[in-house]
């Protein structure tokens, strides 16, 4: 298949990210409307500093998995330096695209050679303040995983909106050597996010959004820009 044929179907496809931090994942997407993700554009703002904290960590707290991008990009990031990643995604569901749904399970068993070495936790779960059986703390998933506390890790947040109560159920994440990244929806909400890492003792960067070189600006319904934490040098500590 060519280039061009696999970026205009229609249907979820079997893809191979070709370029960007999560070069090389395998993953199940829709290409019509996943060019930017196959060809590494997808937020391309993001790029430089994703590069940079995936040679920093090798736990994964995917907040809001989506469509398994982010979760099977990292894993394959991790896997192509030579680390065993861990990986908790929650993700509430995605019942109306069942073929996409599938891969929040675990990877597909013709893809399961090129992630040997991974493990994948998926949680159909909202994250939150509070705990109740739909909604779970972060702090809760932690105390249910003793054995991840205190490794590098990253936690990336893109919960549309909720973003400062996933903050305030993350108190032991908050601290260093955790590295955030937050979606921020909405200009509002950006100062509760910033205070609240802030808080924490952590540097952070606001990353705006911006149109790629190529293919212009995304798309999106409201304002939108990313909250990261200010890495360390791989020689020093924050």
């Amino acid at each position: 298949m060519t280039l061009l044929a696999l970026l205009t179907k229609q249907t979820p496809t079997p893809v191979t990210i070709l370029a960007g931090p999560f070069r090389g994942a395998r993953l199940i997407l829709n290409p019509a409307h996943s060019k930017r993700k196959i060809l590494g554009a997808y937020e391309h703002v993001l790029n430089p500093w994703l590069k940079a904290a995936l040679r920093q960590v090798d736990v994964i707290w995917d907040v809001g998995a989506n469509d398994g991008y982010f979760t099977y990009g990292c894993a394959a990031a991790i896997l192509g330096q030579g680390r065993h990643p861990h990986i908790v995604a929650f993700e509430p569901g995605m019942d109306d695209t069942p073929s996409l749904a599938e891969q929040l399970t675990g990877p597909a068993q013709r893809w399961a050679a090129a992630y040997a070495g991974a493990t994948f936790e998926f949680l159909p779960l909202y994250v939150g303040a509070r705990n109740d059986g739909v909604t779970i703390t972060l702090d809760a998933a932690l105390d249910a995983r003793p054995a991840l506390a205190g490794r590098a890790a990253l936690v990336k947040v893109d919960v549309e909106g909720a973003e400062v109560d996933v903050l305030d159920g993350a108190r032991r994440l908050l601290t260093a050597p955790v590295q955030w990244l937050v979606e921020v929806h909405g200009e509002h909400l950006l100062e509760p996010v910033l205070s609240r890492l802030r808080a924490a003792g952590r540097t952070v960067d606001v990353h705006p959004l911006r149109p790629h070189w190529l293919f212009g600006p995304e798309a999106r319904t409201i304002p939108t820009c990313w909250v990261t934490t200010r890495l360390p040098s791989p020689t020093s500590s924050e």
